[in-house]
Protein backbone atom coordinates (compact mmCIF):
# COMPACT_ATOMS: atom_id res chain seq x y z
CA UNK A 1 0.00 0.00 0.00
CA UNK A 2 0.88 3.88 -0.59
CA UNK A 3 2.02 5.77 2.36
CA UNK A 4 -0.16 9.09 2.60
CA UNK A 5 3.25 10.95 1.44
CA UNK A 6 3.81 8.47 -1.14
CA UNK A 7 0.31 9.28 -2.67
CA UNK A 8 0.45 12.79 -2.06
CA UNK A 9 3.93 12.47 -4.44
CA UNK A 10 1.98 10.08 -6.82
CA UNK A 11 -0.45 12.89 -7.23
CA UNK A 12 1.91 15.97 -7.51
CA UNK A 13 3.49 13.69 -10.33
CA UNK A 14 0.33 12.67 -12.69
CA UNK A 15 -0.71 16.28 -11.97
CA UNK A 16 2.85 17.39 -13.69
CA UNK A 17 2.03 15.22 -16.44
CA UNK A 18 -1.45 16.09 -17.30
CA UNK A 19 0.29 20.05 -17.03
CA UNK A 20 2.70 18.83 -19.85
CA UNK A 21 -0.31 17.97 -21.69
CA UNK A 22 -2.68 21.09 -21.22
CA UNK A 23 0.66 23.03 -22.57
CA UNK A 24 0.79 21.55 -25.30
CA UNK A 25 -2.60 21.66 -26.54
CA UNK A 26 -4.53 24.62 -28.79
CA UNK A 27 -7.35 23.32 -28.32
CA UNK A 28 -32.16 20.87 -17.43
CA UNK A 29 -31.95 18.14 -20.36
CA UNK A 30 -33.06 18.74 -23.84
CA UNK A 31 -36.11 17.01 -25.43
CA UNK A 32 -35.48 14.59 -28.32
CA UNK A 33 -34.26 16.87 -31.31
CA UNK A 34 -37.13 17.52 -33.94
CA UNK A 35 -36.40 16.18 -37.58
CA UNK A 36 -38.20 19.23 -39.34
CA UNK A 37 -39.55 22.98 -38.75
CA UNK A 38 -42.25 23.84 -39.90
CA UNK A 39 -43.21 24.96 -43.20
CA UNK A 40 -44.33 28.85 -43.40
CA UNK A 41 -45.55 29.05 -46.64
CA UNK A 42 -47.43 25.48 -46.02
CA UNK A 43 -46.56 24.44 -49.77
CA UNK A 44 -44.16 21.76 -48.98
CA UNK A 45 -40.99 21.66 -51.36
CA UNK A 46 -40.37 20.71 -55.22
CA UNK A 47 -37.81 17.83 -54.07
CA UNK A 48 -38.92 14.39 -52.25
CA UNK A 49 -37.98 16.27 -48.79
CA UNK A 50 -38.15 19.56 -47.84
CA UNK A 51 -34.26 21.17 -48.20
CA UNK A 52 -32.92 18.27 -50.64
CA UNK A 53 -32.29 21.05 -53.42
CA UNK A 54 -29.96 22.82 -50.83
CA UNK A 55 -26.30 22.57 -51.51
CA UNK A 56 -24.70 20.69 -48.13
CA UNK A 57 -23.34 24.00 -47.70
CA UNK A 58 -26.15 25.60 -47.35
CA UNK A 59 -27.49 24.13 -44.00
CA UNK A 60 -26.48 24.24 -40.65
CA UNK A 61 -25.99 21.76 -37.97
CA UNK A 62 -24.89 20.96 -34.26
CA UNK A 63 -21.62 19.09 -33.87
CA UNK A 64 -19.91 17.63 -30.22
CA UNK A 65 -16.57 18.58 -29.71
CA UNK A 66 -14.77 15.23 -28.18
CA UNK A 67 -17.52 13.20 -29.07
CA UNK A 68 -16.61 10.38 -27.48
CA UNK A 69 -15.35 12.05 -24.05
CA UNK A 70 -15.98 10.72 -19.96
CA UNK A 71 -14.39 12.40 -17.46
CA UNK A 72 -11.48 10.44 -16.09
CA UNK A 73 -12.06 7.44 -13.99
CA UNK A 74 -12.53 8.27 -10.23
CA UNK A 75 -9.41 7.28 -9.07
CA UNK A 76 -7.46 9.77 -11.43
CA UNK A 77 -10.25 12.25 -11.38
CA UNK A 78 -10.35 12.90 -7.72
CA UNK A 79 -6.68 14.26 -7.68
CA UNK A 80 -7.19 16.37 -10.25
CA UNK A 81 -10.19 18.12 -8.93
CA UNK A 82 -8.79 18.63 -5.50
CA UNK A 83 -4.88 19.69 -7.09
CA UNK A 84 -5.80 21.62 -10.23
CA UNK A 85 -9.63 22.66 -9.79
CA UNK A 86 -9.05 24.86 -12.77
CA UNK A 87 -7.76 21.78 -15.07
CA UNK A 88 -10.76 19.65 -13.88
CA UNK A 89 -13.31 22.25 -15.21
CA UNK A 90 -11.69 21.82 -18.40
CA UNK A 91 -11.58 17.89 -18.95
CA UNK A 92 -14.60 17.24 -16.78
CA UNK A 93 -17.20 17.50 -19.82
CA UNK A 94 -19.21 14.52 -20.25
CA UNK A 95 -20.82 13.17 -23.70
CA UNK A 96 -23.37 10.40 -24.50
CA UNK A 97 -22.68 7.30 -26.38
CA UNK A 98 -22.79 8.69 -29.94
CA UNK A 99 -26.39 6.71 -31.07
CA UNK A 100 -28.00 8.61 -28.21
CA UNK A 101 -25.93 11.99 -29.70
CA UNK A 102 -27.60 11.46 -33.32
CA UNK A 103 -31.00 9.40 -32.15
CA UNK A 104 -31.87 12.24 -29.29
CA UNK A 105 -29.77 15.17 -29.34
CA UNK A 106 -29.60 15.88 -33.15
CA UNK A 107 -25.87 15.89 -33.92
CA UNK A 108 -24.31 15.69 -37.33
CA UNK A 109 -20.89 16.23 -36.52
CA UNK A 110 -18.32 14.07 -34.65
CA UNK A 111 -14.68 14.71 -33.38
CA UNK A 112 -12.86 11.57 -32.71
CA UNK A 113 -9.33 11.54 -31.20
CA UNK A 114 -7.06 8.34 -32.14
CA UNK A 115 -4.21 7.22 -31.46
CA UNK A 116 -2.16 4.69 -33.35
CA UNK A 117 -0.91 1.02 -31.76
CA UNK A 118 -0.47 -0.75 -34.66
CA UNK A 119 0.56 -3.91 -32.86
CA UNK A 120 -1.95 -3.50 -30.24
CA UNK A 121 -1.39 -3.18 -26.40
CA UNK A 122 0.58 0.06 -26.25
CA UNK A 123 -2.48 2.04 -24.07
CA UNK A 124 -4.09 -1.38 -22.79
CA UNK A 125 -2.46 -0.54 -19.17
CA UNK A 126 -3.08 3.42 -18.31
CA UNK A 127 -0.04 4.13 -16.84
CA UNK A 128 -1.79 6.87 -13.97
CA UNK A 129 -3.62 4.25 -12.55
CA UNK A 130 -0.09 2.37 -12.04
CA UNK A 131 1.30 5.69 -10.99
CA UNK A 132 -1.47 6.22 -8.10
CA UNK A 133 -1.08 2.62 -7.02
CA UNK A 134 -4.43 1.32 -8.27
CA UNK A 135 -4.63 -1.98 -9.48
CA UNK A 136 -4.36 -1.69 -12.87
CA UNK A 137 -5.65 -4.62 -15.33
CA UNK A 138 -5.72 -4.40 -19.06
CA UNK A 139 -8.51 -2.57 -20.21
CA UNK A 140 -11.00 -4.90 -22.09
CA UNK A 141 -10.75 -4.01 -26.14
CA UNK A 142 -7.22 -2.50 -26.44
CA UNK A 143 -5.20 -5.43 -26.84
CA UNK A 144 -5.79 -5.95 -30.66
CA UNK A 145 -3.76 -3.73 -33.28
CA UNK A 146 -5.87 -0.44 -34.41
CA UNK A 147 -6.36 3.55 -34.08
CA UNK A 148 -8.00 3.84 -29.76
CA UNK A 149 -9.77 6.64 -29.31
CA UNK A 150 -8.58 8.31 -25.97
CA UNK A 151 -8.38 12.45 -25.21
CA UNK A 152 -5.24 11.96 -23.66
CA UNK A 153 -3.03 8.46 -23.35
CA UNK A 154 -2.77 7.09 -20.54
CA UNK A 155 -4.23 10.00 -18.25
CA UNK A 156 -7.75 11.25 -19.67
CA UNK A 157 -8.63 7.86 -21.93
CA UNK A 158 -12.22 7.44 -20.42
CA UNK A 159 -14.13 7.06 -23.43
CA UNK A 160 -17.65 6.16 -24.72
CA UNK A 161 -16.29 3.93 -27.59
CA UNK A 162 -12.60 2.30 -26.95
CA UNK A 163 -11.50 2.16 -30.93
CA UNK A 164 -11.96 4.03 -33.70
CA UNK A 165 -13.51 1.00 -35.62
CA UNK A 166 -15.94 0.84 -32.35
CA UNK A 167 -16.99 4.50 -32.88
CA UNK A 168 -17.53 3.93 -36.62
CA UNK A 169 -19.57 0.70 -36.56
CA UNK A 170 -21.97 3.10 -33.74
CA UNK A 171 -22.56 5.53 -36.87
CA UNK A 172 -22.91 3.36 -39.38
CA UNK A 173 -25.88 1.02 -37.75
CA UNK A 174 -27.37 4.14 -36.72
CA UNK A 175 -27.08 5.45 -40.16
CA UNK A 176 -28.36 2.36 -41.76
CA UNK A 177 -31.70 2.28 -39.83
CA UNK A 178 -31.98 6.20 -40.71
CA UNK A 179 -31.46 6.43 -44.70
CA UNK A 180 -32.75 10.03 -45.03
CA UNK A 181 -30.66 11.67 -42.34
CA UNK A 182 -28.60 14.87 -43.44
CA UNK A 183 -25.02 13.62 -44.04
CA UNK A 184 -22.58 13.02 -40.76
CA UNK A 185 -19.25 14.95 -40.80
CA UNK A 186 -16.87 13.10 -38.50
CA UNK A 187 -13.83 14.77 -37.92
CA UNK A 188 -10.61 12.74 -36.58
CA UNK A 189 -7.26 13.99 -34.95
CA UNK A 190 -4.50 12.05 -35.36
CA UNK A 191 -2.59 12.34 -32.34
CA UNK A 192 0.99 11.51 -31.26
CA UNK A 193 1.21 13.23 -27.33
CA UNK A 194 4.42 12.44 -25.58
CA UNK A 195 4.22 13.83 -22.47
CA UNK A 196 9.05 13.40 -22.25
CA UNK A 197 8.58 16.36 -24.79
CA UNK A 198 7.81 18.86 -22.62
CA UNK A 199 9.23 17.30 -19.08
CA UNK A 200 12.24 19.62 -18.46
CA UNK A 201 9.90 22.69 -19.26
CA UNK A 202 8.30 21.29 -15.52
CA UNK A 203 11.79 20.25 -13.76
CA UNK A 204 10.47 16.29 -13.84
CA UNK A 205 12.03 13.32 -16.00
CA UNK A 206 8.92 11.44 -17.25
CA UNK A 207 10.70 8.70 -17.61
CA UNK A 208 12.05 8.37 -13.36
CA UNK A 209 8.19 8.40 -12.03
CA UNK A 210 8.79 4.45 -11.93
CA UNK A 211 5.67 3.75 -14.45
CA UNK A 212 6.03 3.26 -18.14
CA UNK A 213 3.52 6.36 -20.48
CA UNK A 214 3.10 5.42 -23.66
CA UNK A 215 5.35 6.63 -26.68
CA UNK A 216 2.72 7.32 -29.42
CA UNK A 217 3.72 6.39 -32.75
CA UNK A 218 3.91 9.42 -35.21
CA UNK A 219 1.78 9.34 -38.22
CA UNK A 220 3.71 7.97 -41.07
CA UNK A 221 2.24 7.30 -45.28
CA UNK A 222 1.47 3.69 -44.28
CA UNK A 223 -0.41 4.93 -41.02
CA UNK A 224 -2.70 7.14 -42.68
CA UNK A 225 -3.33 4.38 -44.62
CA UNK A 226 -4.52 2.44 -42.17
CA UNK A 227 -6.46 4.63 -40.64
CA UNK A 228 -8.09 5.23 -44.41
CA UNK A 229 -8.54 1.14 -44.49
CA UNK A 230 -10.13 1.12 -40.80
CA UNK A 231 -12.82 3.76 -42.27
CA UNK A 232 -13.54 1.29 -45.56
CA UNK A 233 -14.02 -1.73 -42.73
CA UNK A 234 -16.73 -0.22 -41.27
CA UNK A 235 -18.51 1.87 -44.51
CA UNK A 236 -18.83 0.83 -47.97
CA UNK A 237 -17.13 3.32 -50.40
CA UNK A 238 -20.85 4.28 -51.57
CA UNK A 239 -21.83 5.31 -48.13
CA UNK A 240 -18.89 8.06 -47.91
CA UNK A 241 -18.63 11.73 -49.69
CA UNK A 242 -15.07 12.04 -51.07
CA UNK A 243 -13.13 14.69 -52.11
CA UNK A 244 -13.14 12.96 -55.59
CA UNK A 245 -16.73 13.04 -55.23
CA UNK A 246 -16.86 17.17 -54.74
CA UNK A 247 -14.06 17.67 -57.09
CA UNK A 248 -15.32 16.01 -60.05
CA UNK A 249 -13.22 17.42 -63.37
CA UNK A 250 -12.22 20.38 -61.62
CA UNK A 251 -8.71 20.95 -61.40
CA UNK A 252 -8.47 21.14 -57.76
CA UNK A 253 -10.58 20.66 -54.77
CA UNK A 254 -10.74 24.21 -53.93
CA UNK A 255 -11.75 25.40 -57.09
CA UNK A 256 -14.71 23.15 -57.09
CA UNK A 257 -15.96 24.18 -54.06
CA UNK A 258 -15.80 28.04 -54.96
CA UNK A 259 -17.34 27.66 -58.31
CA UNK A 260 -19.14 24.18 -59.39
CA UNK A 261 -20.10 24.24 -55.43
CA UNK A 262 -21.22 21.07 -53.16
CA UNK A 263 -23.57 18.09 -53.47
CA UNK A 264 -27.12 18.38 -52.94
CA UNK A 265 -28.55 17.53 -49.65
CA UNK A 266 -30.67 15.45 -51.85
CA UNK A 267 -27.74 13.57 -53.14
CA UNK A 268 -26.17 12.96 -50.19
CA UNK A 269 -28.54 11.94 -47.51
CA UNK A 270 -27.38 8.61 -45.39
CA UNK A 271 -23.92 9.34 -46.15
CA UNK A 272 -21.00 10.16 -43.88
CA UNK A 273 -17.73 11.97 -44.65
CA UNK A 274 -14.69 12.49 -42.79
CA UNK A 275 -12.04 15.55 -42.49
CA UNK A 276 -8.78 15.82 -40.61
CA UNK A 277 -8.35 18.11 -37.54
CA UNK A 278 -4.20 17.31 -38.74
CA UNK A 279 -2.16 20.30 -40.03
CA UNK A 280 1.26 20.79 -40.19
CA UNK A 281 3.42 18.15 -41.02
CA UNK A 282 0.78 15.33 -40.55
CA UNK A 283 -1.08 17.15 -43.32
CA UNK A 284 1.81 17.75 -45.97
CA UNK A 285 2.26 13.82 -45.35
CA UNK A 286 -1.04 13.10 -45.60
CA UNK A 287 -1.74 15.17 -49.47
CA UNK A 288 1.87 14.77 -50.16
CA UNK A 289 1.08 12.10 -53.10
CA UNK A 290 -2.33 13.49 -53.49
CA UNK A 291 -2.51 17.14 -53.22
CA UNK A 292 -6.14 17.43 -54.67
CA UNK A 293 -6.86 14.44 -52.77
CA UNK A 294 -7.57 12.28 -55.16
CA UNK A 295 -8.36 8.66 -54.09
CA UNK A 296 -8.08 10.35 -49.98
CA UNK A 297 -11.10 9.61 -47.98
CA UNK A 298 -10.45 12.40 -45.88
CA UNK A 299 -11.19 16.28 -46.33
CA UNK A 300 -7.67 18.24 -44.58
CA UNK A 301 -8.92 20.86 -42.14
CA UNK A 302 -6.92 23.29 -45.04
CA UNK A 303 -6.91 26.86 -45.84
CA UNK A 304 -8.62 28.80 -48.58
CA UNK A 305 -6.28 28.90 -52.01
CA UNK A 306 -4.72 25.35 -51.56
CA UNK A 307 -5.45 22.74 -54.00
CA UNK A 308 -7.40 20.71 -50.92
CA UNK A 309 -8.76 23.22 -49.31
CA UNK A 310 -12.95 22.47 -48.93
CA UNK A 311 -13.03 22.09 -45.62
CA UNK A 312 -11.72 25.00 -43.16
CA UNK A 313 -12.33 24.93 -39.10
CA UNK A 314 -12.36 28.54 -37.52
CA UNK A 315 -13.10 28.40 -33.75
CA UNK A 316 -14.02 31.56 -32.64
CA UNK A 317 -16.76 33.13 -34.79
CA UNK A 318 -16.74 36.58 -32.59
CA UNK A 319 -13.10 37.21 -33.13
CA UNK A 320 -12.53 36.04 -36.80
CA UNK A 321 -16.39 36.53 -37.82
CA UNK A 322 -15.56 38.46 -40.97
CA UNK A 323 -13.34 36.11 -42.07
CA UNK A 324 -15.69 33.33 -41.51
CA UNK A 325 -18.18 34.91 -43.54
CA UNK A 326 -15.99 35.97 -46.27
CA UNK A 327 -15.05 31.70 -46.47
CA UNK A 328 -18.84 30.73 -45.78
CA UNK A 329 -20.33 32.97 -48.86
CA UNK A 330 -16.79 31.87 -51.02
CA UNK A 331 -18.45 28.01 -50.66
CA UNK A 332 -16.13 26.49 -48.09
CA UNK A 333 -17.58 23.76 -45.29
CA UNK A 334 -16.90 25.22 -41.70
CA UNK A 335 -16.34 24.67 -38.30
CA UNK A 336 -16.71 26.92 -35.71
CA UNK A 337 -17.12 26.39 -31.75
CA UNK A 338 -20.50 27.67 -29.41
CA UNK A 339 -18.51 26.79 -26.12
CA UNK A 340 -15.31 26.00 -24.68
CA UNK A 341 -14.71 23.64 -21.40
CA UNK A 342 -14.51 25.70 -18.21
CA UNK A 343 -15.64 28.87 -20.07
CA UNK A 344 -18.81 29.39 -21.23
CA UNK A 345 -21.35 27.02 -19.51
CA UNK A 346 -20.16 27.68 -15.87
CA UNK A 347 -20.84 31.36 -16.62
CA UNK A 348 -23.80 30.62 -18.76
CA UNK A 349 -22.10 32.79 -21.53
CA UNK A 350 -24.42 33.12 -24.66
CA UNK A 351 -21.70 35.34 -26.96
CA UNK A 352 -19.78 32.85 -28.13
CA UNK A 353 -22.87 30.48 -28.90
CA UNK A 354 -25.11 33.18 -30.17
CA UNK A 355 -22.41 34.47 -32.88
CA UNK A 356 -21.73 30.97 -34.55
CA UNK A 357 -25.56 30.59 -34.63
CA UNK A 358 -25.83 33.94 -36.98
CA UNK A 359 -22.11 32.82 -38.51
CA UNK A 360 -22.19 30.71 -42.03
CA UNK A 361 -20.44 28.29 -40.82
CA UNK A 362 -22.03 24.41 -41.08
CA UNK A 363 -21.55 22.67 -38.08
CA UNK A 364 -21.73 24.36 -34.49
CA UNK A 365 -19.50 22.33 -31.99
CA UNK A 366 -20.41 21.98 -27.99
CA UNK A 367 -20.18 19.99 -25.00
CA UNK A 368 -23.73 21.44 -24.47
CA UNK A 369 -26.50 20.15 -26.31
CA UNK A 370 -27.49 18.63 -23.09
CA UNK A 371 -27.84 21.69 -20.25
CA UNK A 372 -25.31 22.61 -17.91
CA UNK A 373 -27.13 21.28 -14.85
CA UNK A 374 -25.75 24.01 -12.49
CA UNK A 375 -26.03 27.36 -15.10
CA UNK A 376 -28.72 25.77 -17.56
CA UNK A 377 -26.46 26.73 -20.26
CA UNK A 378 -27.21 24.89 -23.94
CA UNK A 379 -26.91 24.93 -26.99
CA UNK A 380 -30.06 23.95 -29.46
CA UNK A 381 -30.59 24.83 -33.57
CA UNK A 382 -33.84 27.07 -33.16
CA UNK A 383 -36.77 24.98 -32.58
CA UNK A 384 -34.72 21.95 -31.57
CA UNK A 385 -34.84 20.98 -35.32
CA UNK A 386 -31.49 18.96 -37.01
CA UNK A 387 -30.43 21.06 -39.28
CA UNK A 388 -31.87 24.51 -40.82
CA UNK A 389 -31.18 26.61 -43.45
CA UNK A 390 -27.94 28.64 -43.49
CA UNK A 391 -28.38 32.09 -42.43
CA UNK A 392 -25.59 33.28 -44.57
CA UNK A 393 -25.52 30.74 -47.56
CA UNK A 394 -28.93 29.59 -47.84
CA UNK A 395 -30.95 31.22 -50.78
CA UNK A 396 -33.85 33.97 -49.53
CA UNK A 397 -36.90 31.22 -50.03
CA UNK A 398 -34.98 28.25 -47.91
CA UNK A 399 -37.80 27.76 -45.36
CA UNK A 400 -37.15 24.39 -43.85
CA UNK A 401 -34.50 21.63 -43.92
CA UNK A 402 -36.01 17.85 -43.07
CA UNK A 403 -34.94 14.30 -42.48
CA UNK A 404 -38.04 13.15 -43.13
Amino acid sequence: MFTRATKSTACVALLLAFALFAASCSDGDSDSASSTTEDPAGDGSASELPGDDLALNQIQVLGSHNSYHLPAVPEVAAGIEALVPALWDTISYEHQPLPVQLEDYGIRQFELDTYADPDGGLYSTPAALELLGVETTTVEGLSEPGFKVAHIADIDYNTTCLTFVACLEEVQEWSSANPEHVPVMIMVETKGDDLRSGDSDFGIDIDTLGVEFARPPEMTAELFEDLEAEVLSVFDESEIITPDDVRGDAPTLDEAVTTEGWPTLGESRGKVMFSLVDTGDDRELYVEESPNLEGRIFFTSSEPGRPDAAFIRVDDSLANGAELQADAEAGYLIRTRTDEPGIHAVANDVTLRDSAFASGAQYLSTDFYVADPETGYVVQLPGGVVARCNPVTAPADCTTVSEG
